[in-house]
Parts: C-alpha cells; structure tokens; sequence
C-alpha cells in the first residue's frame, strides 16, 4: 500500500458530513460554545483523563501495533504521529482526543478481536477524523450530557445557547463524520471486502463463527436494509433507533461505502500520484529530514532502536 501523497481531506470527505457540518456552523451559540468550552479547559480534562487512565503504547512496548499506526500516517500522508493508547473494555471501540495535541485509544478489545489488517483500518478512521478536523467537535459530542449537566450547574454563559436544536445538530454531524472516517480507514487498507468483515465484527459475529458469515452475507443484508419501504410509524422507529447511536447502522456505513467504491471516486484517489516513503523516526514515528541525525520530536538519534536479544 503506496502513501497517498498529498492527499487533500477534501477528496474523500463524505458529502453527509460536510453538509451537516454546514448545518452545525449555522446553529446560534456554536462559535461562542466553542470558546467557552476551551476556556473551561474540556480538553485538558479529556487528555488527563485518557493519558492518566490507560496504558501508553510506544514502539518499544508493542511494536507490532504502533507501526500500524505509523503506516496509516503514511499513507493518509499525515505529518505527525498521534500518541497511541489501550483502554480496558471488551468490545470492539476506537476513539481519537486532542484538538491541539492529538492521541488514538484502542480498546483491549480490538487488540485482541481484529486481525492485523481490521486493526489498521479501525486505526485509519481515527486518523481520518483528525485530518478532517472532526476531533473538538466530537469531544464535545463525546461529553454532551456532561456539558449540559455542566450548563446547569454553573454560569458559562452559554445556557440558553445550548439548547435541544443545538445538541440535535451537534449529535446529527456526529454520526455523519463516521462516513468521512470509513472512507479514511478504507483509503489505508485498500481493500473494501476486509471492511465489511470488520463490520461483521463490529456487529458481534463471535469468533466461534467466523466462518459462517461470509461478506457476501452481509452486503445482501445491508441492502434488504437499505431497500427497507418503511411506514410512516416504522421510519419514526427507525429514527429513535438512530437517535440513540452515536455512529449510523452498520448496514447503512457498508451502503454508502460500497456506492463510493462503484461510483469511481475511490480508484481515482488510489490512481493518484505516489512517491516514497518519507523518512521517519525509528522511535516515536514522526517525520524527519533527510539530514538530521536526531529527531526533533523525541531527540533520539536517527537509527533504529537496538533489539534485546533476551526479548
């Protein structure tokens, strides 16, 4: 897998997104939510919170996993690094934090569910949602009942800003920028079947029968789903089950991947030019001059780290 070089968000991002994202921008109280948000220091919290809770991962830890991360920058041509984290919880979840200084949260488990290949595409969508810009808004989509309950409780001036349209448009653009993030973590893989297997994990296939349900499978489903002709109650029950996701139906997310795949779009932005590998740090991944000697990042000296024998 080639790095996609220069690759602009722009050309991948899902056009629900960005109208949502219009939406959101024009709601009363969003620009002056924002700032009072950042005065109230959300995200310093949030990386206390994310750095104070679970485990660091660095190259010399698990190298296997951070160098799936390095990767996913690479190709999605992506300067810096994000830090890297695992967090205790049994299901399959990823999230990045960090609007200034970004990280990336793996689940335990997604370590120990997704192959190598499923775990570098889960790592492309967070990448994909920090080159888009998505990252404050979904700290702030990521702690609405506390930002609200925080509303209540003192004066940040932004109460009567911070109405039910408000959060409905903030909650809509939430779930929308996962179609921008799906394509990201496509774009790393390259190859749209290993999505939708890690879809099928996704939807809870336990590992016992992983044979048993094929892509094929899947995608037939998703499309009975899609081509669903609901009544009028019906599209209300299918809304509040919406409503109470933060991501869109899986079916749905393999949909709109699969229409993106046939409508060209994807094969163009693979068929775009390439170039080699940009050198990196051996030790913490970020990129470096061609004539530095040490790192700028870590200050490590460019070679690669010295292997124990003893392991």
């Amino acid at each position: 897998m080639s790095p996609l070089s220069g690759l602009n968000p722009s050309s991948y991002e899902h056009p629900f997104d960005r109208q949502a994202l219009e939406r959101l921008n024009k709601r009363p109280g969003i620009n002056l939510m924002t700032r009072k948000v950042l005065d109230k220091g959300l995200e310093r919290y949030l990386w206390m919170k994310h750095t104070g809770d679970n485990l660091h991962i660095t190259r010399e830890i698990i190298p296997e996993v951070f160098d799936l991360l390095v990767k996913a920058c690479e190709i999605l041509d992506m300067d810096q690094v994000p830090e890297l984290y695992v967090f205790l919880e049994d299901k399959i979840k990823t999230f990045a934090s960090g609007d200034q200084k970004q990280l990336i949260a793996l689940s335990s488990g997604a370590l120990e569910l997704l192959d190598e290949q499923e775990l570098l595409f889960m790592i492309g969508r967070e990448l994909g949602h920090i080159k888009s810009e998505h990252v404050l808004y979904r700290m702030m989509g990521d702690s609405l009942q506390s930002l609200t309950q925080l509303a209540s409780d003192i004066s940040l001036g932004i109460s009567n800003w911070f109405s039910m349209p408000l959060q409905a448009a903030l909650i809509h653009w939430y779930r929308m920028s996962e179609f921008t993030a799906d394509r990201a973590g496509l774009l790393v893989v390259q190859d749209p079947d290993l999505v939708v297997r890690t879809f099928i994990k996704l939807a809870g296939l336990p590992a016992m029968y992983k044979d048993r349900v094929t892509v094929g499978h899947f995608r037939k489903q998703a499309k009975e789903f899609d081509n669903f002709q609901a009544s009028g109650f019906e599209q209300f029950i299918r809304f509040a089950a919406a409503y109470e996701n933060h991501q869109p139906f899986l079916c749905i997310r393999v949909n709109q991947l699969d229409e993106w795949v046939d409508s060209g779009q994807y094969a163009q932005i693979l068929a775009g030019p390439r170039t080699s590998l940009p050198r990196r740090c051996p030790h913490c991944g970020q990129k470096a001059d061609t004539g530095d000697q040490f790192c700028a990042f870590c200050g490590n000296a460019m070679q690669p780290p010295i292997e124990n024998p003893e392991g």
